[in-house]
C-alpha cells in the first residue's frame, strides 16, 4: 500500500501545479516560473513511476495502466518545459493540453475504475490534486514576488481564493463521505463504515486535526493579508497551510485506500 500512497501521492501533486499553472500568465511572470513547476512536475512524475515499478509483478492492473498514462504525461509535460525556450504557442500550448489530459486519466480513471465507488473516489482524487497544487502554486507565487516585485497581486488572489474554496470543498466532501458510511445516529454501519470508524478512527481524527482544522482557520487570514497586498505575511501564512494540507491529504490517501472510503 505504502507504494501506491506514493504514487497517488506525487501524482497528484504533479498534475495538480501543471493544471492551475495558467492561473498566472507566462507573459507577466516569465519563463522562470512555469520552467521550475515544469521540471517539478517532470520529477514528481518521474518518482510516482519509479515507486510503482518497485513492485515489480506484484502490481495490480490498473496502477500498471496509471503508471503508464503518467509516463505519457511525463514525456508531454517535459515537452511543454522544453518548448517554454523555443515560443511556439501551438506547439507549447498543445504539449501542456496532452499532459493535462493524460494526467488526469492517471490519477481519476485508472486507479479506480471497477471499484464500488469510482465515482466518488475519481471526484476526491480531483479534489485532493486541485486543492495540494494550488497551495503550492501560492506558496512559491509569494516568494516569486521578490524576483519579480512588480507583478500584479491578481494571480496570488486568484490562487488564493482558490485554495479557501477548495479547502472548503474538501470539508463538505469529509462531511458527507463521513454521514454517508458512517452516520450520526444509531443506524447500522456499513462495512466500510465500521472500518473507518472503529479501525482508523484515530488516523480519521489526525486527518481533520491537521489537514482540514488549520486551513479552515487560516483561510480568513490568507484573505485579509492578500487582499492588503502583504505579500510576505501572505507567503508565510501559506507555508504554514501548506504544511497542515499535505500532511493532511496524505492522511487522506491511506484512508481511502485502506477503508475504500474517500476521504
Amino acid at each position: 500500500m505504502i507504494l501506491k500512497i506514493g504514487f497517488l501521492y506525487f501524482a497528484f501533486i504533479a498534475w495538480g501545479c501543471l493544471v492551475l499553472l495558467p492561473f498566472v500568465a507566462l507573459r507577466e511572470i516569465g519563463q522562470g516560473f512555469y520552467r521550475f513547476f515544469g521540471f517539478m512536475c517532470v520529477a514528481l512524475q518521474t518518482l510516482a513511476i519509479g515507486l510503482l515499478l518497485m513492485a515489480g509483478s506484484d502490481l495490480e492492473p490498473a496502477y500498471k495502466n496509471a503508471a503508464m498514462v503518467l509516463g505519457v504525461s511525463l514525456f508531454f509535460t517535459l515537452c511543454f518545459t522544453v518548448a517554454l525556450r523555443i515560443r511556439r504557442q501551438w506547439f507549447l500550448w498543445s504539449c501542456f493540453g496532452l499532459a493535462v489530459i493524460s494526467g488526469l486519466g492517471a490519477i481519476v480513471y485508472f486507479p479506480w475504475v471497477g471499484q464500488a465507488q469510482w465515482i466518488l473516489l475519481a471526484i476526491h482524487a480531483l479534489i485532493a490534486a486541485l486543492v495540494m497544487g494550488v497551495v503550492i502554486l501560492a506558496m512559491m507565487l509569494g516568494h516569486w514576488y521578490l524576483v519579480t516585485p512588480k507583478l500584479s497581486i491578481t494571480p496570488l488572489k486568484r490562487y488564493s481564493n482558490s485554495y479557501i474554496l477548495l479547502t472548503v470543498l474538501t470539508a463538505l466532501e469529509l462531511v458527507l463521505n463521513y454521514t454517508r458510511y458512517v452516520g450520526w445516529g444509531n443506524e447500522p454501519l456499513t462495512e466500510a463504515g465500521k472500518h473507518l470508524y472503529y479501525g482508523e478512527i484515530l488516523f480519521v481524527l489526525f486527518r481533520v486535526a491537521w489537514g482540514i482544522l488549520p486551513p479552515l482557520g487560516m483561510a480568513y487570514w490568507i484573505w485579509e493579508t492578500v487582499r492588503l497586498k502583504s505579500t510576505q505575511s501572505a507567503t508565510g501564512i501559506l507555508y504554514a497551510a501548506m504544511v497542515c494540507t499535505m500532511i493532511g491529504e496524505g492522511m487522506g490517501l491511506y484512508l481511502t485506500l485502506a477503508t475504500g472510503v474517500p476521504f
